[in-house]
């Protein structure tokens, strides 16, 4: 897709991390970018997010889209709390259904895409993780349902699984990505897969892709 040509595009969770990597990278390439951070709604809230959402879907009638905010807790699932557990869901999962349904009549006519950050904890066993693995297997499957719909329309559905990212997705827990040489990605390496599927010829669609370091190793939150 030429991004130069009027696009507009729309990321979630811009202000840090992978989102903000994917919207600094789609503005180099020329898209007009709108940066749905906190900001602009609170994704626990379906009534915030009906309202920011239906507006920039009537008002800038995007072409992409682009679910990439997250929310994660860790530990073993009996100490992880209910409100815990409903924000991951409401961020994670229901408000990139809510707002894929709000802005998929723009992304129809434009034969736009739809690209889910999801994780490899999609696929994954995610001990001290479990509730946050279901959201992202929850994503997933809606992404491969989604594009079932949709692809008679020529938008292109894509899920992209980055396994450990340098961000601050990692905050509540007791480790944190390596800053080895290849033992974690950064940002820009999900945001460089993410200009690839943008790059296919019409036609031709990456429907799943996974990311992963060389190396696989965290590091424990206090160690030097």
């Amino acid at each position: 897709m030429n991004l130069a040509d009027n696009v507009t595009a729309v990321v979630t969770g811009s202000r840090s991390g992978i989102g903000k990597a994917v919207a600094d990278m789609l503005e180099r390439r020329g898209a007009t970018v709108i940066r749905a951070d906190r900001s602009i709604a609170d994704l626990r809230d379906i009534d915030s997010i009906t309202r920011a959402y239906g507006e920039i879907a009537k008002t800038y009638k995007p072409a992409i889209l682009v679910n990439a905010a997250g929310c994660a807790y860790y530990g073993l699932h009996e100490n992880v709390t209910p409100k815990q557990i409903k924000e991951m869901c409401d961020v994670n999962l229901t408000s990139p259904l809510i707002i894929t349904n709000l802005l998929l009549p723009s992304i129809r006519q434009q034969k736009g895409f739809i690209i889910n950050i999801s994780s490899v904890s999609a696929v994954n066993v995610n001990t001290h993780g479990a509730a946050y693995g279901a959201t992202k297997a929850g994503l997933d499957s809606f992404g491969r349902s989604l594009w079932a719909e949709v692809r008679k329309h020529g938008v292109r559905v894509v899920n992209i699984r980055p396994d450990m990212t340098r961000t601050d997705l990692y905050r509540n827990a007791d480790f944190e990505a390596s800053s080895e040489t290849g033992a974690a990605l950064d940002p820009d390496d999900v945001a460089m897969a993410v200009s690839d599927v943008l790059d296919m010829k019409e036609g031709t669609v990456i429907t799943e892709m996974t990311i992963t370091p060389q190396y696989m190793r965290i590091k424990k939150k206090g160690d030097i």
